[in-house]
């Protein structure tokens, strides 16, 4: 039996959602990224983690993100 197309509407939008859900578990991941490397390399010895500052003054850890960012912004 053929979709009506109410049906077939809402199978496309319900796969454009699931492709969006996917990009952003991605991004995600990428932007979680930053954050193991420092917490893993970064930490002093009681386990506090260790944010340097870069040359406008922003932490380490800023300036990771920033750049991400300003790459999704692309």
């Amino acid at each position: 039996m053929p979709l009506d197309p109410a049906q077939r509407h809402q199978i496309e939008q319900d796969a454009i959602t699931a492709t969006w859900e996917a990009d952003r578990f991605a991004a995600c991941d990428v932007a979680i990224a930053p954050l193991r490397e420092i917490a893993d390399v970064e930490t002093a010895d009681d386990g506090d983690m260790i944010l340097r500052a870069d040359e406008h003054g922003r932490n380490d850890l800023l300036s990771r993100i920033i750049t991400f960012l300003a790459q999704l912004d692309q």
